[in-house]
């Protein structure tokens, strides 16, 4: 059976020399000596993954990025658009964009435009759009087919306050106040925009679904959210459901049970049978670290589904250089996941 290898890679400000993050300061952005050195290793973990396609997150200069990827033998790469920039400093930028390279051609690849009907449907504001512009992309894929691969990096973790506003107060009662009442409604904000983005990409992978109930569909992303999160399970739908209407879940007509499944999401990481006691982080550090980027598919590549088009039979974390790597401003603060597919075709 072919195999395949799909990966999701936060490089951490893959920014071009003069270029800042976030702010105009030294330590936000590269010599020209750590931008080879970043490239250098970007190179050497590419080339260790061996991953068919990649999903890459916090892109800035996407243009040095696509020829990286092509002289590492990944030809056919597309960016969703251009990063945002701070409209009083140029140089400094304030949002950045998520790409993708592969080994195999595109059938079709363009930024993800609308969020799937979610503000109709819910109390998210009718301008609601994704922080990051998705990838969505349909590739012909040996032994799996036509598949869509989504490409995401959701809303940022943290409350931020602007400094500004608070600066302009004179009375530290008001600073204190202030503070805060704009940190819990920027809180709101950042819970409430990840909830809606995983909602919108349930919607749309319910899309390719609801047309073929195996096919396969993937998500490459940074997900800003811990596994047991109520985000991670909005987008999968592993909750368990109690009851069908009236009816006891347990009692749903046998001929009838395996939808349960076609419904819904897989994290990969749960579908490889003794994966792990302990689940590797993939951002911070061995330790002291987190859990947020997943490969998140469909049921067409649930090992368990009889009609499956593809298995996932093992996820990789690439993190070694938490321990053992440059700075993550070298390196990154993520570690890249790497999800091996099985065809079942014969």
């Amino acid at each position: 059976m072919a195999a395949l290898k799909m990966a999701t890679f936060n490089l951490y400000h893959f920014a071009e020399p003069g270029i800042f993050w976030h702010e105009r300061k030294p330590a936000a952005t590269y010599s020209q000596t750590q931008w080879a050195e970043k490239k250098a290793w970007i190179t050497s973990m590419v080339a260790g993954m061996d991953a068919d396609v990649i999903g890459f997150q916090e892109v800035v200069s996407h243009e040095e990025l696509g020829a990286l990827m092509a002289a590492s033998g990944y030809p056919h790469f597309f960016c969703t658009g251009h990063p945002m920039f701070d409209e009083d400093d140029p140089a400094v930028y304030v949002n950045a964009t998520v790409a993708i390279a592969s080994r195999y051609p595109f059938v079709s690849v363009r930024p993800l435009s609308g969020v799937a009907g979610v503000p109709d449907d819910t109390v998210i504001d009718a301008d609601f759009n994704f922080s990051r512009t998705p990838v969505d992309a349909l590739i012909e894929l040996p032994g799996l087919g036509l598949t869509r691969i989504f490409v995401c990096h959701f809303k940022s973790q943290g409350a931020f306050v602007d400094d500004d506003d608070i600066d302009a107060l004179a009375d530290w009662g008001d600073k204190i106040r202030t503070t805060y009442m704009e940190r819990a409604m920027a809180g709101v904000n950042q819970v409430a925009k990840r909830a809606a983005e995983a909602g919108a990409m349930y919607r749309l992978f319910r899309q390719s679904i609801d047309t073929e109930p195996d096919a396969p569909v993937i998500l490459l992303g940074d997900l800003n959210e811990d596994p047991a999160s109520h985000t991670i399970s909005i987008l999968t739908q592993a909750d368990r459901v109690w009851s069908w209407g009236s009816v006891a879940a347990n009692a749903i007509p046998e001929e009838f049970a395996y939808l349960k499944h076609v419904y819904k999401l897989y994290d990969s990481f749960n579908l490889v049978v003794m994966q792990g006691l302990v689940r590797p982080n993939t951002h911070g550090g061995i330790i002291a670290g987190s859990v947020l980027d997943y490969c998140v598919v469909s049921n067409g590549l649930n090992p368990k589904n009889p009609r499956r088009r593809g298995a996932v039979t093992k996820v990789e974390v690439f993190d070694n250089h938490f321990e053992t790597g440059p700075p993550k401003e070298r390196a990154s603060d993520h570690a890249p996941v790497v999800t091996t597919i099985e065809s079942a075709a014969e």
